[in-house]
Formats: C-alpha cells, sequence, structure tokens
C-alpha cells in the first residue's frame, strides 16, 4: 500500500496543491560534493563518483563504454541500422526534476550545431514517477515511455542511449539504510531499462542537485546529497561483475546497459564547489526542489557539454573532425592545440582560423560555464595565447578537467584540457 501511496504524494508535490514558499535561508548544509570529497568520509564511506575516491572511471570500464559508443549506428524503427534514414536516440529516465531539466536540454540539443543530425533526444521521464515507483516492470510508466517515443516517430527499438536521474519520494532512515534501498531501486530501474529497451547500450546517471531550500518531504537535504552514494553503489555492483548488471556478452547474458557517471551537480547551495559550481534559491521554483528555469537551463548546460565532448559520447553525439570556417576560405581548418596538457602552470593554445574571420576562445568548466575567453580577427597563420589558469572574474587557478573551445565563422572545435595541481 505504501508503495502506491508515495507517488501519489509525489504527484501532488509536484503537480498541485498550494505552494509551499522555499526556505531561502539554507544556503549551505555543511556537505561536501563527492567530487571534492575524494578520500575523505562521509559517515564512514569515501567520496568521489568511482570506486577509490576517483572521479575519473576506471580505465578498463572507460575503455569498454568507448568501444560501445564506437559501435552505434543510428537504427530504424524496427531496430535495424539504417545509415540514411535511422537515428541514434537519446531518451531520458526520471522524474519531476528530470523531465524539466530534459526537456530543457532537447531545447539546446536540437538546436546545437554539433550535434549529429542522425541523434535525436527524446525526454521520457515524468512527474511523479520516483525510483521507488519504477521499479516494478508492470507500472503504467514504462508504458508511457514507449508511447512517447512511438509519439515522436520513434520506437523503444530505437533507443541506445538513456541518461538517468532518480530518487525515492519520501525517503526515511539512516544514511545506510535510504541509500542502500535507493541503490536496490535503481538497480531494478536499469534492469528494466534493458528488458524493455534491448538496443541501448549506455546508460548514464545524474544525482539529485541541492534540496537544502527545500520545504516538502518529497526529497529534502540530506538525502538529495546522499542520492549520490546510491548511484555510485549501482556502477561500483556493475563494476565488482554483479550478473544482475553485466553488459558485457563475453561475461553472461546482458542484462543491463554500460553505466557511468554523467554530470555530478550536487553543490552545498552558496558555497562554491571547486569548480565554482552553486546553487541559488531563486533557481528553484517555490518549494525549492523543483528546479526553475535558470536551474533547468544549468543541468541543460552540463548535460550538452557532456554529451558534446566526453569520450563514450561525442562518437555518436558530436560532429567529428575539424570543422571547415568561413566562406570563400576553401582548404581553411579551425585549428586548436593546448600545450602543456595536463598542466601544473600556464598553458599555451595555439590556434588558427581564416584571415579575416572573427574568433572566441572560451575555456569551460565541467559544468559548461565560461570561466576565461578572448576574441581576436584570423590571420590565416598560427597564432598563440597563454593562460595562467585563472578564472577571467580573478581568483586562484583552479585543477580541474576544462574545456577549450575555438568558435569561428559559426563553426566550433575543441579540446579537453587538465589542469593538475602542484605537485600532483
Amino acid at each position: 500500500m505504501i508503495h502506491r501511496i508515495l507517488p501519489l504524494l509525489a504527484c501532488l508535490l509536484c503537480a498541485g496543491g498550494p505552494a509551499l514558499a522555499a526556505d531561502c535561508t539554507r544556503t549551505a548544509v555543511g556537505l561536501v560534493p563527492l567530487t571534492d570529497l575524494g578520500a575523505g568520509l562521509y559517515q564512514g564511506v569515501p567520496g568521489g563518483l568511482y570506486p577509490g575516491g576517483a572521479n575519473r572511471r576506471p580505465a578498463a570500464h572507460d575503455a569498454a563504454g568507448r568501444a560501445l559508443a564506437q559501435g552505434l549506428v543510428p537504427l530504424d524503427t524496427l531496430g535495424q541500422p539504417d545509415l540514411v534514414n535511422g537515428r541514434v536516440v537519446l531518451i531520458s529516465i526520471g522524474m519531476s526534476n528530470a523531465t524539466q531539466e530534459f526537456r530543457r536540454f532537447v531545447q539546446k540539443s536540437d538546436a546545437d550545431p554539433l550535434r549529429l543530425p542522425t541523434t535525436r533526444a527524446i525526454d521520457c521521464a515524468l512527474g511523479g514517477q520516483a525510483a521507488n515507483v519504477i521499479d516494478d516492470p508492470s507500472v503504467p510508466y514504462w508504458d508511457s515511455v514507449a508511447t512517447r517515443l512511438r509519439g515522436r516517430g520513434s520506437s523503444p527499438l530505437q533507443a541506445q542511449v538513456a541518461w538517468i536521474k532518480e530518487a525515492d519520494a519520501g525517503p526515511s532512515g539512516s544514511f545506510a539504510a535510504s541509500s542502500e534501498t535507493l541503490a536496490v531501486h535503481l538497480a531494478r530501474v536499469v534492469a528494466i531499462l534493458k528488458s524493455k529497451f534491448p538496443n541501448v547500450k549506455l546508460a548514464y546517471f545524474t544525482s539529485r542537485i541541492y534540496a537544502g531550500y527545500a520545504t516538502t518531504s518529497l526529497n529534502p537535504e540530506p538525502y538529495a546529497y546522499e542520492s549520490a552514494f546510491a548511484v555510485r553503489r549501482v556502477i561500483e555492483r556493475q563494476l565488482s561483475g554483479d550478473p544482475v548488471l553485466n553488459f558485457d556478452a563475453n561475461a553472461g547474458p546482458v542484462t543491463a546497459p554500460w553505466l557511468a557517471w554523467g554530470p555530478y551537480l550536487w553543490a552545498d547551495g552558496l558555497t562554491p564547489r571547486s569548480d565554482g559550481l552553486t546553487w541559488a534559491c531563486n533557481e528553484y521554483a517555490a518549494d525549492g526542489t523543483h528546479p526553475a528555469v535558470a536551474a533547468q537551463n544549468k543541468v541543460a548546460d552540463s548535460l550538452l557539454a557532456f554529451f558534446r565532448w566526453d569520450e563514450t559520447t561525442a562518437p555518436w553525439y558530436r560532429v567529428p573532425g575539424e570543422l571547415a570556417v568561413g566562406p570563400g576560405s576553401p582548404g581553411t581548418t579551425v585549428a586548436l592545440a593546448a600545450v602543456p596538457n595536463p598542466s601544473r602552470a600556464g598553458t599555451v593554445f595555439t590556434l588558427r582560423v581564416a584571415a579575416g574571420v572573427p574568433w572566441r576562445l572560451d575555456v569551460l568548466d565541467a559544468a559548461g560555464r565560461r570561466v576565461h575567453e578572448v576574441a581576436g580577427i584570423g590571420t590565416g597563420a598560427a597564432q598563440q595565447l597563454a593562460w595562467d589558469g585563472r578564472p577571467a572574474a580573478g581568483g586562484p587557478a583552479v585543477p580541474a578537467s576544462y574545456w577549450v573551445q575555438l568558435s569561428a565563422g559559426g563553426e566550433r572545435t575543441a579540446r579537453r584540457l587538465v589542469r593538475l595541481a602542484p605537485g600532483q
């Protein structure tokens, strides 16, 4: 009975009833984002997105994901390869926050000049569909996903990639109990996803954003923060060879897609993460739980940056290679290099743009926010620019992964840049 009451509660909280004012005084709850916690502990459990306090995928798992990504080809609605009219369909799975954020991403993706025309994003998340609801294959949500796909000219057999953002509605109890419960639900969701959409090969998780402003019991802090540990637990189970989450046909029956983190976006309210990410109360809806337009855009921009540049997404999402730039300049390309890379001190960017073509160089953090920019006019020859790692607004250089993006003549190219801490 409780299993059925909770989704009703979730629907009421996200869709109706009197609005509850957000508690904008809770600008922080004193917790450390997993990406900053590293080998540090939260209630005896280490941080990091992956085992050992690491934020990078284990090498073997990364290689497996890259191989699967390289093997994705456009499919027709019957799931057969069709390089002319087929699509690589990216779907969202989740509850109200997920659909609000992914719908914004779909708008940006549809207009993205770097997106391959054979790739299409379709929002299949739905309000009220918490993890403790959709972990049952017989619930109506899964039929709604198939209906949503067909209504957009696609089909369950055309979906090949999924973004999952889920939480339990009305969580309670200790960190150990609630996070393990959510991990169990998420593992079931992943297995159901694979059984109902058999061509989904890759799935990326994002956990909840900051919920300190929340004034409902839907999914407040610290449960929003702790949901990331449940995500990591599911990924760790796959890494350890759990047959219930097996993605490798060479290791037995395939029961799940390959799993990894997408963007991790929890930050402690107005306390900046090491990469500068914060969440302000005015970015949320009235209940302090659901994202308003500003937060929707922040998540959508992070997703866009991730799908453009991650090594397991770029092969099927992004237009490959260096792009021709500027009419009347045949054979000229946007060219960009960053040396040294990784870097502990300064980095020198070498770029080449057709003569007379305006260009802009942006350094973007992992969430897609601009931290440095410079503009100029192409000369047709190599031009060099130095960057000391400091953001344009001032402050210290921050060790992190960045994307360096060169835009000119309506085209773009980018390179990943890693800045290391001194002595690292």
